[in-house]
C-alpha cells in the first residue's frame, strides 16, 4: 500500500505544468540559506517537503488537513515532522527556523498576512523566505475561470507581484526583487494550464507534449503576468555561520 500511495503522490506532483518548475526555483533560494531548520508551510502529503528537506539539517512540515498529515507522516516521517497547525498562528518559537519555504499555499490562507507576519516571527535573523503563490489577474485568464479555480481550490485571494511585495514589505521583510519569477506566463501557456486543470485525467497521456508546449511558450511566446509568481524575502539581520542546534519541538505549543 505504501508504494502505491508513493506512486500516486508521484504522479500528482510531476504531472504538474508549474509545480517542478516551482519547486526548482524555490529549492535554489532556499540553498542560498543556512543549512539548519527548515520550515514547509502548507506540506501536504509531504512530497516536496521531503526534496526540500535532503538540503537541511533539520525539516518539519506543517499542514491543516489531518488526512494529508497522515499521509506525509506515513510517507515521509522518517526524515521529517510533520505537525497539524496553522500558517497564522505557528506552534513555534521566535527565531526558530533558518529557512521557510511554502509551494502554492498562501492564496489559500484564512489571512496571509498574518501567516507573513509569523513566518517572520519564526525566521531566524537573515534567514530567508522563499514561497510560491497563484496569481490569476485578468491579464492572465478569464473571469469565468477564475471563478471556477478559485471554488475548486478554496483560494481566498490571488496576489500580483505588487501586492505580495507589498505584504512582504508589511511584514518586516526585505525582497529580492531580482529572483522573483513569473511561470506560465504566456497567452497559450495560461490556456494550456487551464485545459489541463479541467480535464487532467483525459489528458493525462498528453502531459509530456503540453509540458513541452508551455516551456517553449513561457520561454518565446508573448509574456503576461504569470499565472504563478515565485518570490523570495530575507529577515533583516546576519546569518550566523557557525552551526545551529537542531530545533527543539514543544508539542505543547500545538493549537488546538
Amino acid at each position: 500500500m505504501a508504494i502505491w500511495d508513493r506512486f500516486n503522490a508521484a504522479i500528482r506532483s510531476y504531472c504538474s505544468l508549474n509545480r517542478n518548475r516551482e519547486f526548482a526555483l524555490l529549492c535554489r533560494r532556499a540553498d542560498e540559506s543556512t543549512r539548519g531548520a527548515l520550515l514547509d508551510i502548507g506540506s501536504g502529503d509531504g512530497f516536496w517537503t521531503e526534496r526540500f528537506a535532503r538540503h537541511f539539517e533539520a525539516s518539519y512540515g506543517l499542514e491543516p488537513d489531518p488526512q494529508a498529515l497522515r499521509t506525509a507522516q506515513k510517507l515521509h516521517g522518517a526524515r521529517t515532522r510533520y505537525i497539524h497547525g496553522f500558517a497564522e498562528n505557528l506552534c513555534f518559537e521566535d527565531q526558530a527556523f533558518d529557512c521557510v519555504v511554502s509551494v502554492s499555499c498562501f492564496e489559500h490562507f484564512r489571512s496571509a498576512q498574518a501567516a507573513l507576519h509569523e513566518s517572520f516571527r519564526v525566521l531566524k535573523p537573515g534567514g530567508k523566505l522563499a514561497i510560491s503563490v497563484d496569481s490569476l489577474l485578468p491579464d492572465n485568464s478569464s473571469k469565468e475561470f477564475r471563478s471556477w479555480h478559485s471554488k475548486k481550490y478554496f483560494v481566498t485571494e490571488y496576489f500580483s507581484e505588487k501586492r505580495l511585495t507589498e505584504m512582504l514589505v508589511e511584514a518586516g521583510f526585505i525582497v529580492e526583487h531580482r529572483h522573483t519569477r513569473h511561470l506560465i506566463a504566456s497567452r497559450f501557456s495560461a490556456r494550456v494550464r487551464e485545459l489541463y486543470l479541467r480535464h487532467p485525467r483525459s489528458l493525462l497521456l498528453l502531459f509530456p507534449l503540453l509540458y513541452l508546449l508551455v516551456l517553449a511558450a513561457d520561454a518565446w511566446g508573448r509574456q503576461v503576468p504569470g499565472q504563478i509568481v515565485v518570490m523570495s524575502a530575507r529577515k533583516p539581520g546576519l546569518i550566523r555561520a557557525e552551526a545551529q542546534p537542531a530545533l527543539e519541538f514543544d508539542p505543547a505549543l500545538t493549537p488546538a
